[in-house]
């Protein structure tokens, strides 16, 4: 029972789900009151995007462990995406304060919590976060997208959005995100300074067909027409290839 176990967890790590979910089945059938075999079931059911199976998994795990931390931010975020937005947001709040929770279990959190309709609530797990890690630059972009949800003043979002980038200046979906701010609040020539030096490899880098429109726009605008003719054939080929636009956090 404890090697399927062990087996489970190490073909989940791997990213082996439909390997792990034989041997944690193996292991259920051996003890069918193994709440971390129940546990482990539901995480896989989640990584396989089979969500009502997860929060029956899970929950089944919760009668007889004390979920991990791992797993109780996993149930919170299933109810969220089955429509149970009020128990999502009741097991997930708590977790904010939780010191068993990472920075990256804080910032899935507030995934979660704005997923329910909280930004405050995620706004207050994504500084968490980076009040465990000052230098978490997802943390600073997060709390930005949350606190445009929540109301805050721009510079609020601003600043926020410029620490996550000062953090990780080559990270291109904050640059875009960023960018995409700059525009809203009428001023071009601040966003084409965070555009005008990307390279051939970052221009063809963007998968998101909407911001890649409007930094082509601004390249037209300034007169850079080689940036502006690599960024309509990045265009074209996401469109030929059916690539979805995925704007990132910030485009509020």
């Amino acid at each position: 029972m404890t090697a399927n176990l062990d087996h489970a967890r190490c073909a989940f790590e791997h990213n082996h789900f439909d390997r792990a979910a034989r041997l944690v089945a193996n292991a259920l059938r051996a003890n069918q009151y193994d709440g971390r075999a129940w546990e482990l079931r539901g995480l896989i059911h989640h990584a396989l995007g089979q969500i009502p199976e997860a929060v029956s998994a899970l929950e089944s795990a919760s009668l007889y462990v004390v979920l991990n931390p791992a797993a109780s931010v996993c149930l919170g975020q299933c109810y969220g995406r089955i429509g149970r937005t009020t128990l999502s947001r009741e097991l997930l709040s708590p977790l904010i304060t939780d010191s068993r929770m990472s920075p990256d279990l804080l910032l899935q959190i507030a995934t979660g919590l704005d997923a329910a309709d909280d930004p405050r609530l995620a706004l207050a797990a994504a500084r968490r976060a980076t009040e465990r890690d000052p230098d978490l630059a997802q943390g600073y972009y997060d709390m930005g997208y949350y606190a445009a949800r929540s109301g805050h003043p721009p510079r609020i979002v601003e600043f926020l959005a410029r620490r996550a980038l000062s953090l990780e200046p080559h990270h291109l979906g904050y640059r875009l995100g960023l960018v995409t701010f700059l525009l809203k609040g009428k001023r071009p020539d601040e966003a084409y300074g965070l555009v005008s030096k990307l390279t051939n490899d970052e221009i063809e880098q963007v998968h998101c067909r909407c911001c890649l429109e409007r930094v082509v726009e601004l390249f037209e605008a300034r007169g850079d027409y080689r940036r502006a003719i690599l960024g309509r054939q990045q265009i074209l080929r996401l469109e030929l290839n059916k690539v979805e636009s995925d704007c990132p956090r910030g485009d509020e």
